[in-house]
């Protein structure tokens, strides 16, 4: 086929030869693009005009999946955070423990810290995989460890507070500053009389009017003048042991009172059945006397 071209204000022609093989061939390639020109056009329409019937996702969707996942992180990150909270508390309760257990007296290693504090990480990386329902599982077990700890505390609790105040109500010290035993307890001749006698007690010797204090607390049982004692106190500390007081120059206590540890009790005198200032330091349990040498602390005479 030939095709013969004029242009305006040129009188020559141009022709130009077209085979039929060339123009269908290219009419052949023309209506091949139309699908792929038409497909990018419906694509670039459903990316902006919304969802389309094949069940595409719409923006407000894909909010609501971005808010979901946010809020997930959110949940995790805060109980990781607790589950953090939870292991230095136990932390700090585990050192508390072994305080109140040295404190009072039990083997080292008798509350140690439980095997699911030792295991339990401290937070969640890339890799562990951790979930929420993880965390919480874990969050409730260490609470729960919690509570077998608490109940520990309160039993060392109860141990340590029995152990003070056993030590409170136990004589130990030195009744007098500055004294010394000028006639031990047991048997000796009678000082006046010269006959085998018994000594129920330990006489202490010190200047008149020196301090005399508690050797334990307790309650003021007798408070007055008995015989060849002169003026004395007696104190019960309790499990019927009494400590007495005797040969006072000076009373502060009254029956009934309650007295603390080294709390004054009088002074030093020379009442009663003496040979000079002294104080007749007693401890009697059931009633019968018993060696009180045994409770003095030398650490304590000056």
């Amino acid at each position: 086929m030939n095709v013969i071209f004029l242009r305006e204000g040129d009188a020559r022609s141009r022709p130009v030869t077209l085979s039929v093989g060339r123009i269908a061939a290219g009419a052949f390639a023309l209506f091949g693009l139309m699908p792929l020109v038409f497909g990018a056009l419906a694509f670039w329409l459903f990316a902006h005009r919304g969802p389309s019937a094949s069940g595409g996702v719409a923006p407000d969707a894909l909010g609501q999946i971005h808010k979901l996942a946010a809020t997930s992180r959110a949940d995790l990150a805060g109980l990781a955070a607790s589950v953090g909270r939870l292991r230095a508390r136990a932390s700090r309760l585990d050192a508390l423990s072994a305080r109140l257990g040295t404190l009072a007296g039990l083997p080292a290693g008798a509350v140690s810290l439980p095997a699911a504090f030792d295991t339990a990480p401290t937070a969640p990386s890339a890799g562990q995989g951790w979930t929420i329902a993880g965390l919480r599982a874990l969050s409730e077990q260490l609470k729960t460890e919690f509570a077998q700890r608490s109940a520990q505390l309160a039993v060392l609790a109860s141990i340590l507070a029995a152990h003070r105040v056993a030590s409170r109500m136990t004589p130990r010290g030195w009744p007098v500053r500055g004294g010394w035993i000028s006639s031990p307890f047991g048997p000796r001749p009678d000082p006046f009389t010269g006959r085998p006698g018994f000594h129920p007690g330990i006489d202490i010797a010190a200047p008149l009017g020196t301090p005399v204090r508690a050797m334990a607390a307790g309650i003021v049982i007798f408070a007055g003048r008995d015989g060849g004692f002169g003026r004395l106190v007696k104190i019960s500390v309790g499990h019927s042991e009494v400590t007495m007081y005797a040969h006072l120059s000076a009373r502060y206590v009254h029956v009934g009172e309650v007295i603390h540890k080294h709390e004054l009790l009088g002074r030093v005198g020379d009442t009663g059945y003496s040979t000079g200032p002294h104080l007749h330091f007693e401890v009697t349990v059931h009633g019968a006397p018993i060696n009180p040498a045994r409770f003095l602390r030398l650490a304590d005479r000056r």
